[in-house]
Protein backbone atom coordinates (compact mmCIF):
# COMPACT_ATOMS: atom_id res chain seq x y z
CA UNK A 1 0.00 0.00 0.00
CA UNK A 2 2.44 2.93 0.50
CA UNK A 3 5.97 4.10 1.20
CA UNK A 4 7.29 6.72 3.61
CA UNK A 5 9.68 4.58 5.63
CA UNK A 6 12.50 7.06 5.44
CA UNK A 7 10.36 9.99 6.53
CA UNK A 8 12.69 12.94 6.79
CA UNK A 9 12.57 14.06 10.38
CA UNK A 10 10.22 12.84 13.12
CA UNK A 11 6.68 14.14 13.39
CA UNK A 12 6.12 17.08 15.74
CA UNK A 13 6.59 16.03 19.32
CA UNK A 14 3.59 18.01 20.58
CA UNK A 15 5.19 18.42 23.96
CA UNK A 16 5.44 15.77 26.63
CA UNK A 17 2.93 12.93 26.60
CA UNK A 18 0.16 12.95 29.16
CA UNK A 19 0.47 11.45 32.64
CA UNK A 20 0.40 7.73 33.09
CA UNK A 21 -2.38 7.77 35.65
CA UNK A 22 -6.06 8.52 35.20
CA UNK A 23 -6.56 11.90 33.55
CA UNK A 24 -9.19 14.49 34.34
CA UNK A 25 -12.71 13.79 33.09
CA UNK A 26 -12.30 10.03 33.51
CA UNK A 27 -9.87 9.75 30.56
CA UNK A 28 -7.42 6.85 30.81
CA UNK A 29 -4.26 6.66 28.66
CA UNK A 30 -3.76 3.60 26.45
CA UNK A 31 -0.63 1.44 26.48
CA UNK A 32 0.87 -0.27 23.44
CA UNK A 33 -0.29 -3.63 24.79
CA UNK A 34 -3.84 -2.35 25.22
CA UNK A 35 -3.82 -0.99 21.66
CA UNK A 36 -2.75 -4.41 20.39
CA UNK A 37 -5.50 -6.03 22.43
CA UNK A 38 -8.18 -3.74 21.01
CA UNK A 39 -6.93 -4.44 17.49
CA UNK A 40 -6.95 -8.20 18.07
CA UNK A 41 -10.46 -8.06 19.52
CA UNK A 42 -11.84 -6.01 16.62
CA UNK A 43 -10.13 -8.28 14.08
CA UNK A 44 -11.52 -11.39 15.78
CA UNK A 45 -15.05 -9.97 15.72
CA UNK A 46 -14.60 -9.07 12.05
CA UNK A 47 -13.45 -12.58 11.15
CA UNK A 48 -16.31 -14.17 13.10
CA UNK A 49 -18.86 -11.95 11.33
CA UNK A 50 -17.32 -12.89 7.97
CA UNK A 51 -17.73 -16.56 8.85
CA UNK A 52 -21.35 -16.04 9.81
CA UNK A 53 -21.99 -14.13 6.60
CA UNK A 54 -20.35 -16.91 4.57
CA UNK A 55 -22.72 -19.43 6.16
CA UNK A 56 -25.76 -17.26 5.48
CA UNK A 57 -24.69 -16.47 1.91
CA UNK A 58 -23.07 -19.64 0.55
CA UNK A 59 -22.52 -18.35 -2.98
CA UNK A 60 -21.43 -14.71 -2.84
CA UNK A 61 -19.54 -12.97 -5.57
CA UNK A 62 -16.20 -11.66 -4.47
CA UNK A 63 -12.94 -12.10 -2.61
CA UNK A 64 -12.92 -10.65 0.90
CA UNK A 65 -11.90 -7.14 -0.01
CA UNK A 66 -12.17 -4.72 2.88
CA UNK A 67 -9.41 -5.37 5.36
CA UNK A 68 -8.55 -8.50 3.35
CA UNK A 69 -7.66 -10.99 6.13
CA UNK A 70 -7.93 -13.85 3.66
CA UNK A 71 -10.78 -15.10 5.81
CA UNK A 72 -12.96 -16.46 3.02
CA UNK A 73 -12.15 -17.50 -0.54
CA UNK A 74 -15.17 -15.56 -1.75
CA UNK A 75 -17.19 -12.78 -0.21
CA UNK A 76 -19.17 -9.82 -1.51
CA UNK A 77 -17.84 -6.31 -1.06
CA UNK A 78 -20.92 -4.82 0.60
CA UNK A 79 -21.31 -7.73 3.01
CA UNK A 80 -17.61 -7.65 3.88
CA UNK A 81 -17.77 -3.93 4.59
CA UNK A 82 -20.88 -4.40 6.73
CA UNK A 83 -18.97 -6.93 8.84
CA UNK A 84 -15.99 -4.60 9.11
CA UNK A 85 -18.18 -1.63 10.00
CA UNK A 86 -19.94 -3.57 12.76
CA UNK A 87 -16.64 -4.80 14.24
CA UNK A 88 -14.91 -1.43 14.10
CA UNK A 89 -17.87 0.49 15.47
CA UNK A 90 -18.02 -1.90 18.40
CA UNK A 91 -14.30 -1.27 18.90
CA UNK A 92 -14.77 2.50 18.79
CA UNK A 93 -17.53 2.36 21.37
CA UNK A 94 -15.49 0.01 23.56
CA UNK A 95 -12.42 2.26 23.49
CA UNK A 96 -14.54 5.29 24.29
CA UNK A 97 -16.17 3.55 27.25
CA UNK A 98 -12.84 2.32 28.62
CA UNK A 99 -10.61 5.33 27.94
CA UNK A 100 -12.75 8.47 27.51
CA UNK A 101 -16.29 7.85 28.78
CA UNK A 102 -17.17 11.55 29.08
CA UNK A 103 -15.85 12.58 25.67
CA UNK A 104 -17.93 12.63 22.54
CA UNK A 105 -16.88 10.23 19.81
CA UNK A 106 -15.72 13.17 17.71
CA UNK A 107 -13.55 14.45 20.54
CA UNK A 108 -12.06 11.02 21.14
CA UNK A 109 -11.18 10.57 17.47
CA UNK A 110 -9.79 14.06 16.98
CA UNK A 111 -12.08 14.60 14.00
CA UNK A 112 -11.56 18.36 14.02
CA UNK A 113 -11.40 20.62 10.99
CA UNK A 114 -9.39 23.32 12.75
CA UNK A 115 -5.93 22.61 11.41
CA UNK A 116 -3.92 24.26 8.66
CA UNK A 117 -5.83 24.10 5.37
CA UNK A 118 -2.69 23.14 3.45
CA UNK A 119 -2.77 19.66 4.99
CA UNK A 120 -5.70 18.67 2.77
CA UNK A 121 -4.13 19.27 -0.67
CA UNK A 122 -0.87 17.91 0.75
CA UNK A 123 -2.71 14.71 1.70
CA UNK A 124 -4.07 14.34 -1.84
CA UNK A 125 -0.66 14.82 -3.47
CA UNK A 126 0.98 12.48 -0.95
CA UNK A 127 -1.62 9.81 -1.72
CA UNK A 128 -0.76 10.07 -5.42
CA UNK A 129 2.99 9.95 -4.72
CA UNK A 130 2.72 6.89 -2.46
CA UNK A 131 0.60 4.79 -4.80
CA UNK A 132 3.41 3.77 -7.15
CA UNK A 133 6.11 2.88 -4.61
CA UNK A 134 3.74 0.91 -2.39
CA UNK A 135 2.30 -1.03 -5.32
CA UNK A 136 5.81 -1.76 -6.60
CA UNK A 137 6.93 -3.00 -3.20
CA UNK A 138 3.92 -5.29 -2.87
CA UNK A 139 4.38 -6.65 -6.39
CA UNK A 140 8.04 -7.40 -5.65
CA UNK A 141 7.12 -9.28 -2.46
CA UNK A 142 4.28 -11.09 -4.21
CA UNK A 143 6.57 -12.25 -7.03
CA UNK A 144 9.10 -13.60 -4.53
CA UNK A 145 6.58 -15.11 -2.10
CA UNK A 146 3.22 -15.59 -3.88
CA UNK A 147 0.21 -15.35 -1.58
CA UNK A 148 -2.10 -17.41 -3.76
CA UNK A 149 -4.60 -14.53 -3.70
CA UNK A 150 -5.55 -12.50 -6.73
CA UNK A 151 -7.03 -9.12 -7.54
CA UNK A 152 -8.54 -10.60 -10.69
CA UNK A 153 -11.83 -11.56 -9.03
CA UNK A 154 -12.10 -8.08 -7.57
CA UNK A 155 -11.60 -6.65 -11.05
CA UNK A 156 -14.15 -9.11 -12.40
CA UNK A 157 -16.70 -7.98 -9.84
CA UNK A 158 -16.22 -4.33 -10.83
CA UNK A 159 -16.48 -5.15 -14.53
CA UNK A 160 -19.66 -7.18 -14.11
CA UNK A 161 -21.33 -4.94 -11.51
CA UNK A 162 -24.26 -2.70 -12.32
CA UNK A 163 -23.82 1.07 -12.29
CA UNK A 164 -25.45 1.26 -8.84
CA UNK A 165 -23.16 -1.46 -7.49
CA UNK A 166 -20.13 0.36 -8.85
CA UNK A 167 -21.20 3.50 -7.03
CA UNK A 168 -21.55 1.45 -3.82
CA UNK A 169 -18.12 -0.13 -4.34
CA UNK A 170 -16.59 3.29 -4.93
CA UNK A 171 -18.12 4.72 -1.79
CA UNK A 172 -16.85 1.78 0.24
CA UNK A 173 -13.30 1.73 -1.10
CA UNK A 174 -12.74 5.47 -1.42
CA UNK A 175 -14.82 7.04 1.37
CA UNK A 176 -16.43 4.74 3.93
CA UNK A 177 -13.65 2.17 4.31
CA UNK A 178 -10.84 4.73 4.77
CA UNK A 179 -12.93 6.79 7.19
CA UNK A 180 -13.73 3.71 9.28
CA UNK A 181 -10.16 2.44 9.45
CA UNK A 182 -8.71 5.87 10.20
CA UNK A 183 -11.31 6.46 12.90
CA UNK A 184 -10.13 3.32 14.67
CA UNK A 185 -6.36 3.33 14.15
CA UNK A 186 -5.50 7.04 13.90
CA UNK A 187 -8.39 8.08 16.13
CA UNK A 188 -9.57 5.69 18.84
CA UNK A 189 -6.12 4.13 19.31
CA UNK A 190 -3.79 7.03 18.51
CA UNK A 191 -5.29 9.72 20.72
CA UNK A 192 -5.42 7.77 24.03
CA UNK A 193 -1.92 6.47 23.27
CA UNK A 194 -0.67 10.06 22.88
CA UNK A 195 -1.72 10.73 26.46
CA UNK A 196 0.96 8.24 27.52
CA UNK A 197 3.51 7.85 24.72
CA UNK A 198 5.49 10.10 22.40
CA UNK A 199 4.49 10.65 18.78
CA UNK A 200 7.10 8.33 17.14
CA UNK A 201 5.98 5.30 19.18
CA UNK A 202 2.30 6.04 18.51
CA UNK A 203 2.92 6.38 14.76
CA UNK A 204 4.93 3.14 14.65
CA UNK A 205 2.49 1.17 16.80
CA UNK A 206 -0.64 2.19 14.91
CA UNK A 207 1.13 1.49 11.60
CA UNK A 208 2.08 -2.05 12.64
CA UNK A 209 -1.37 -2.79 14.07
CA UNK A 210 -3.02 -1.37 10.94
CA UNK A 211 -0.90 -3.69 8.79
CA UNK A 212 -1.42 -6.72 11.03
CA UNK A 213 -5.21 -6.29 10.89
CA UNK A 214 -5.10 -6.91 7.13
CA UNK A 215 -3.92 -10.47 7.69
CA UNK A 216 -1.92 -11.28 4.55
CA UNK A 217 1.74 -11.23 5.58
CA UNK A 218 2.91 -10.27 2.09
CA UNK A 219 1.14 -6.93 2.60
CA UNK A 220 2.50 -6.36 6.09
CA UNK A 221 5.47 -4.16 5.11
CA UNK A 222 3.71 -2.16 2.37
CA UNK A 223 0.68 -1.45 4.57
CA UNK A 224 2.87 -0.64 7.57
CA UNK A 225 4.77 1.92 5.49
CA UNK A 226 1.46 3.39 4.39
CA UNK A 227 0.41 3.46 8.03
CA UNK A 228 3.53 5.45 8.92
CA UNK A 229 2.58 8.11 6.36
CA UNK A 230 -0.96 8.23 7.75
CA UNK A 231 0.32 8.46 11.31
CA UNK A 232 2.81 11.22 10.53
CA UNK A 233 0.07 13.26 8.88
CA UNK A 234 -2.25 12.61 11.84
CA UNK A 235 0.29 13.80 14.39
CA UNK A 236 1.55 16.72 12.32
CA UNK A 237 -1.94 18.08 11.58
CA UNK A 238 -3.50 17.25 14.95
CA UNK A 239 -6.62 16.14 13.07
CA UNK A 240 -8.06 12.85 11.85
CA UNK A 241 -9.39 14.41 8.63
CA UNK A 242 -6.14 14.78 6.60
CA UNK A 243 -5.27 11.06 7.05
CA UNK A 244 -8.76 10.16 5.84
CA UNK A 245 -8.17 12.29 2.72
CA UNK A 246 -4.78 10.62 2.18
CA UNK A 247 -6.24 7.12 2.64
CA UNK A 248 -9.17 7.83 0.33
CA UNK A 249 -6.90 9.29 -2.37
CA UNK A 250 -4.63 6.26 -2.28
CA UNK A 251 -7.58 3.87 -2.49
CA UNK A 252 -9.07 5.85 -5.37
CA UNK A 253 -5.87 5.39 -7.35
CA UNK A 254 -5.87 1.67 -6.61
CA UNK A 255 -9.49 1.39 -7.75
CA UNK A 256 -8.65 3.22 -10.96
CA UNK A 257 -5.71 0.87 -11.54
CA UNK A 258 -7.94 -2.17 -11.04
CA UNK A 259 -10.59 -0.84 -13.40
CA UNK A 260 -7.94 -0.02 -15.99
CA UNK A 261 -6.58 -3.54 -15.66
CA UNK A 262 -10.10 -4.88 -15.99
CA UNK A 263 -10.41 -3.30 -19.39
CA UNK A 264 -6.93 -4.28 -20.51
CA UNK A 265 -7.69 -7.57 -22.15
CA UNK A 266 -8.86 -11.17 -22.00
CA UNK A 267 -7.00 -11.93 -18.78
CA UNK A 268 -10.00 -10.47 -16.96
CA UNK A 269 -12.80 -11.90 -19.06
CA UNK A 270 -13.22 -14.73 -16.57
CA UNK A 271 -12.23 -15.18 -12.93
CA UNK A 272 -8.55 -15.97 -12.71
CA UNK A 273 -7.22 -19.08 -11.05
CA UNK A 274 -5.88 -18.83 -7.52
CA UNK A 275 -2.46 -17.27 -7.50
CA UNK A 276 -2.93 -15.35 -10.73
CA UNK A 277 -1.38 -11.91 -10.70
CA UNK A 278 -2.30 -8.64 -12.28
CA UNK A 279 -0.86 -8.23 -15.77
CA UNK A 280 2.72 -7.05 -15.98
CA UNK A 281 1.45 -3.92 -17.73
CA UNK A 282 0.35 -2.64 -14.30
CA UNK A 283 4.00 -2.39 -13.19
CA UNK A 284 5.52 1.08 -13.19
CA UNK A 285 8.98 1.83 -14.64
CA UNK A 286 11.74 1.85 -12.05
CA UNK A 287 12.58 5.51 -12.61
CA UNK A 288 8.97 6.52 -11.95
CA UNK A 289 8.90 4.51 -8.73
CA UNK A 290 12.12 6.22 -7.63
CA UNK A 291 10.78 9.68 -8.43
CA UNK A 292 7.49 8.95 -6.66
CA UNK A 293 9.34 7.66 -3.61
CA UNK A 294 11.46 10.81 -3.44
CA UNK A 295 8.35 12.97 -3.79
CA UNK A 296 6.64 11.04 -1.00
CA UNK A 297 9.59 11.61 1.32
CA UNK A 298 9.70 15.32 0.52
CA UNK A 299 5.94 15.67 1.06
CA UNK A 300 6.13 13.80 4.37
CA UNK A 301 8.94 16.11 5.52
CA UNK A 302 6.84 19.06 4.38
CA UNK A 303 3.94 17.81 6.51
CA UNK A 304 6.24 17.67 9.54
CA UNK A 305 7.54 21.18 8.85
CA UNK A 306 4.03 22.53 8.38
CA UNK A 307 2.94 20.91 11.62
CA UNK A 308 5.81 22.53 13.50
CA UNK A 309 5.21 26.01 12.11
CA UNK A 310 1.46 26.40 11.55
CA UNK A 311 -0.55 27.85 14.43
CA UNK A 312 -3.69 25.96 13.50
CA UNK A 313 -1.87 22.63 13.58
CA UNK A 314 -0.24 23.49 16.91
CA UNK A 315 -3.62 24.29 18.47
CA UNK A 316 -5.10 21.05 17.10
CA UNK A 317 -2.24 19.03 18.56
CA UNK A 318 -2.69 20.71 21.91
CA UNK A 319 -6.33 19.61 21.90
CA UNK A 320 -5.17 16.05 21.22
CA UNK A 321 -3.18 16.05 24.44
CA UNK A 322 -5.99 17.41 26.63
Amino acid sequence: MNDPRGTAGPPPSDGAPGPLAQRGGGERPMSVLEAAGWTAAVTLVFVCLLRVLALLRPAPALDGAIGSLGAEPKLDVVGSFACQAAAYLLGLLGVRRAHAPRASLRELLGARRRTHAAFYPLAVVLGVALAGPIAALYEAIERRWPSGLSDARLVQAFVEASALDRVAFGLIFIALGPALEEAFFRGALARPMRWKHGAPLVVATTAVLFAAAHGEWQKLLPIAIFGVALGVLRVASGSLLPPIVLHGTYNAIQCFALLTAGGAGPAFEAPAAAGAALPETTSLPGWLVAVSSACALVLTALACALGNRAEGAARAREEDLR
